[in-house]
């Protein structure tokens, strides 16, 4: 299933989401209202509406939470309307005027995780983008572990939300990439078992601020270079493991204004999806939480190496992973665009 955390057309609470295509048209499936259906119509069973909303509930983190009961009440909702449908066009209009379904274009997409408890961001796990920051001076050597520094819940945005360019700095970079989406409360995981643990993948644009970041690496902490407002685009979707058959082994991407900026295959990461979940469970994850597995080479870089590849306002980012969708954004001026 693809899972999304979405807002329904004038309401100001989110609600959970499972994409659907049917038809030629892309929809959204309202998970609570189809399994209130389900309940009420297929098991004839009373309080159908209380007993959907507590078990899916309306937040992605407690439905992860849930575990397979509540992953299996999804699984059971959209089969369900997908049986329905099959029932011709008229089968749509029905579910659209009862609120089970929405178009895609009439909802605003969140973050499938709109506020993880942390962001574990990857920092140098493809050789290109290594290569890169060896040829400015920004990377010295390939690391030997998995390097990661944190991005707050605050710099979380959805796919089609605005990037908004910061009002410090002035080398806005771009960084596609894999993310892990932590399914329960593990630590010490071996890199076996990794999957037992993960809910699913989306992904994750890293906005960085290199100028920012290279003032910071005097100290040795990289902070505000890596978090700024909207600094952390993620989407458009939570993917299920089962529907990734090799996250080893996918066509990753990104785009701006349309050009190729990034090109590239999962398989060229240095630390697998394991490998990194195991080394960073050993400080404990949640629920929720996101683990990136770093970008390839591609990106602006270092000490302006590639000018012309700088984000600027107006561009269109779309960072794309084959099985996760697009994740797509517009840089915006900070005062075009109040959050705070």
């Amino acid at each position: 299933m693809k899972l999304a955390t979405y807002l329904p057309a004038g309401r100001r609470e989110p609600r959970i989401g499972i994409y659907l295509e049917h038809a030629g048209g892309a929809y959204l499936v309202d998970a609570v209202r189809a399994y209130t259906q389900v309940l009420s119509q297929v098991d004839r069973e009373p309080g159908a509406a209380a007993t959907a909303t507590a078990l899916i509930t309306h937040d992605m983190k407690t439905l992860l939470a849930g575990g397979a009961t509540a992953m299996a009440a999804c699984q059971r909702s959209f089969d369900q309307v997908r049986h329905w449908l099959g029932r011709g066009a008229g089968g749509v209009q029905q579910l659209l005027e009862c609120g089970v379904l929405h178009g895609r274009g009439s909802v605003t997409l969140l973050a499938p995780i709109p506020r993880p408890g942390k962001v574990v961001a990857i920092g140098a796990n493809y050789r290109a983008h290594i290569e890169e920051g060896r040829d400015t001076g920004a990377i010295t050597e390939l690391p030997s572990y998995p390097p990661a520094f944190l991005k707050m819940s605050t710099a979380v945005v959805g796919s089609d939300q605005p990037i908004v360019y910061p009002g410090f700095g002035h080398e806005l970079d771009y960084e596609v990439e894999l993310s892990m989406v932590v399914g329960r409360n593990c630590r010490d995981v071996a890199a076996e078992d990794w999957l037992d643990c993960v809910a699913g993948f989306t992904i994750v644009n890293d906005l960085s601020m290199r100028d920012v970041i290279l003032a910071e690496k005097a100290s040795g902490i990289v902070f505000a270079g890596k978090n700024f407002e909207s600094a952390c685009p993620m989407g458009p979707f939570l993917v299920t493991r089962d529907e990734i058959a090799d996250p080893g082994n996918l066509r990753i991407g990104l785009r701006v204004n349309g050009q190729v900026r990034q090109s590239d295959s999962t398989r060229s990461m240095l630390f697998s999806c394991g490998q990194i979940f195991a080394y960073w469970s050993r400080l404990g994850l949640e629920c929720g939480d996101v683990i990136t597995t770093g970008t390839p080479g591609g990106g602006a870089g270092f000490h302006r190496r590639f000018p012309e590849r700088l984000l600027q306002v107006g561009d269109v980012v779309e960072a794309e992973i084959e099985g996760l969708g697009t994740l797509r954004n517009q840089v915006v001026k900070a005062d075009a665009h109040p959050r705070f």
